[in-house]
């Protein structure tokens, strides 16, 4: 029992430091727990400061969204530099009270489009601009961010218009494809079933005329607020980008010998060329090639357009035969013992030379109804005649040393003293490019894509006509009309691929966007009977683009329209085209579209009319049903990559957000990042 007590006392210190022990274990526990409960303070102070300068330096986004839409934006985006809207002002919270310690500085200026550089996209020189928020609080922490802006353009909307001073209503059976806009009304046919379809959301200043006979399946907004819309002095602001570096005033910026002309002397012919042989699309092989009249008489021009021929010889009258002697129409046939294509007019010369002009009335006749009217007269042979077709001023197919080759004639064979002065295909300023070096017409053509140079645009001083088959991405200014001679087609299909190596194409007009009613499109009379398809695609007439027809307020400008009537020489500003007399062949008959006599005119894209004075087609339950039905398609790749330069409404939206590393930005200078960002 002694021994026990005594190793009992031995042990009475290890409570104590037992104790000591929990204790110094509890206060390091309650310790941590005040670490941890201050460091999350600490981070929670950060982050909530954190959020506030980013959210400071978002409203300062917002800010100069709001100063560029509603003030004059070519103040605040001049072409080169930036503007300095605020610098180290104090920051206020959604309730107007300032932020202690805390200052705000505000930047704006043009951004560079797809391919580089200060122009290359857009709004009058840029479409893209850059906002710049930098806030900093008195203990040295930055927040800096930047927002890109596009302007939306006006290829957005399947259908625009500006004023709608006439008559004209969309008919029962149209549709609009894509979203509407009105800076005035939309009016309707009365009583439609079915109703007419709108695709995309409307929107109206004014009010709709008969709404009950239109379904708005996107739905539809009246009272809006009208949307400015493009000057002529705004489009003069795009011949600075059609200025080649190689060559001031160059192969871009044309001068037409005629404006405010139907019939121009001018005209633009789009070509894709597999310029590497590969068999492959590349989005740089695109060309053009640029026809000038020798002069402005009637013929010349006549030749350049296709259109009917201006004058007739005796015995027959203009209403009766217009193409008598065509440079532009003619078929296979064999001729003095030789078989080839030749034209209305030598075929009516040659057998002139053989006979009276009676005979060469009827042989001219033959060869383009297909050896259906009239007898067979020398020099032809007794040989069905096949292929008649029309083709536009200059075209490969006229003359025999190009025919079936597609090679560019060149002017000692378009441009014959004293007999065949028509005009000629205009060479490349500087020489042929190295793509098509290889090619017999390599003068003549002229590079969109490969000429790094090149911004996209084309400037024409004037009236201009377009055709062709377009690759790339390009837009065609004018001072006076743009005339739709022939089709005007994408290599890649319209609306399948939107980025930047996709076709895309605008037409923009000072003046009026107009349907020609050539020998190309239109049927015309043989010996007073009506004929057709002397295209090749008779029954419509395509046209892949986005056209912009702004006029300057005043009557008759900044319609879309065709002109002509039948058995009237010249142009004639009426609202289409009457097959008014006359019996119509089968060929006549199959051009018809919906009714209407001259066939269908498709446009995939977009339209947007500065008036609506004119239409296309008038529907009548006669025969005499005149002009184009309109059969159009929306291309969506206007609202995400627009043509080249396409007009915008002026307002600036968001695209997308960035963070700048504050250290770098000071780094570098805000008169540096915005020359940066400005090439990109």
């Amino acid at each position: 029992m002694s021994r026990f007590s005594r190793i009992h006392r031995n042990e009475r210190g290890a409570a104590l430091i037992l104790s000591l022990l929990v204790s110094i274990a509890v206060a390091a526990m309650a310790l941590g727990a005040i670490m941890v409960a201050s460091g999350a303070g600490i981070t929670t102070k950060f982050t909530a400061r954190e959020a506030q300068m980013q959210a400071a330096a978002n409203g300062g986004l917002e800010m100069i969204r709001d100063s560029v839409n509603h003030g004059n934006f070519d103040s605040l985006l001049p072409l080169n530099g930036f503007t300095t809207l605020l610098t180290n002002q104090p920051v206020v919270d959604a309730y107007g009270a300032t932020i202690p310690r805390t200052t705000r500085s505000l930047y704006v200026g043009r951004t560079g489009g797809r391919t580089g550089g200060a122009a290359t996209a857009g709004q009058y020189g840029s479409n893209f601009a850059s906002a710049l928020s930098v806030i900093r609080d008195d203990r040295g922490a930055v927040a800096a961010r930047r927002l890109l802006m596009s302007q939306e353009s006006w290829s957005k909307f399947a259908v625009a218009i500006n004023d709608w001073p006439g008559s004209a209503m969309y008919g029962c059976n149209e549709s609009i494809n894509g979203p509407f806009h009105s800076n005035d009304v939309l009016r309707l046919w009365p009583s439609c079933n079915p109703k007419i379809v709108f695709a995309g959301k409307a929107t109206v200043v004014g009010t709709v005329q008969n709404q009950v006979s239109g379904n708005f399946t996107a739905g539809l907004q009246t009272g809006v607020a009208p949307i400015d819309w493009p000057t002529p002095a705004r489009i003069a602001l795009m011949k600075q980008f059609a200025v080649d570096a190689d060559a001031v005033n160059g192969d871009y910026d044309l001068l037409s010998p005629t404006i405010g002309s139907h019939t121009p002397g001018l005209r633009i012919e789009f070509l894709y060329i597999d310029a590497n042989g590969d068999g492959i699309s590349q989005w740089d092989e695109g060309y053009m090639r640029v026809w000038e009249s020798a002069n402005t008489s009637d013929s010349a021009l006549a030749y350049a357009t296709g259109r009917r021929w201006p004058s007739v010889p005796g015995g027959t009258t203009y209403s009766q035969d217009p193409n008598m002697v065509s440079r532009n129409c003619g078929a296979q046939v064999r001729m003095n013992g030789t078989v080839g294509w030749f034209t209305a007019r030598q075929i009516y010369d040659s057998a002139l030379a053989y006979g009276s002009a009676s005979n060469a009335r009827d042989a001219t006749r033959w060869a383009l109804s297909r050896g259906v009217t009239g007898t067979r007269r020398s020099p032809l042979d007794n040989v069905p005649p096949t292929d008649a077709r029309c083709y536009l001023g200059g075209d490969p197919e006229l003359y025999a040393s190009t025919h079936g080759t597609g090679l560019t004639p060149p002017p000692a064979v378009t441009n014959v003293a004293g007999s065949h002065e028509m005009g000629s295909w205009r060479a490349r300023r500087t020489g042929p490019h190295s793509s098509v070096s290889a090619r017999a017409d390599a003068a003549y053509l002229i590079p969109l894509g490969k000429n790094p140079n090149y911004k996209g645009v084309i400037f024409v001083t004037g009236d201009v006509a377009i055709s062709g088959r377009l690759r790339g991405r390009t837009s065609v200014f004018a001072t006076g009309n743009i005339v739709l001679a022939d089709d005007l087609l994408y290599t890649i299909p319209a609306g399948t691929q939107c980025d930047a190596e996709g076709d895309i194409f605008g037409a923009i007009a000072t003046l009026n966007v107009i349907i020609s009613d050539n020998n190309v499109q239109l049927p015309f009379r043989i010996n007073n009977t009506w004929y057709g398809g002397f295209d090749d695609t008779p029954a419509d007439e395509q046209y892949n683009m986005f056209f912009l027809a702004a006029g300057d307020g005043t009557s008759g400008k900044g319609n879309f329209f065709t002109t002509g009537l039948a058995g009237v020489p010249g142009p004639q500003p009426v609202s289409g085209y009457r097959l008014n007399s006359g019996s119509s062949n089968a060929t006549a008959l199959a051009e018809e579209c919906g009714g209407a006599r001259a066939g269908c005119i498709r446009i995939t894209g977009g339209l947007a009319m500065g008036k609506v004075e004119y239409y296309t087609f008038s529907q009548s339950t006669s025969s005499n049903s005149w002009g184009f039905a309109e059969a159009h398609a929306y291309d969506k790749c206007g609202l995400v990559n627009p043509p080249p330069y396409f007009p915008t409404t002026g307002r600036f939206i968001e695209n997308r957000y960035y963070e700048v590393d504050p250290v770098w930005l000071n780094d570098k200078g805000i008169a540096n990042y915005f020359a940066e960002i400005r090439a990109q």
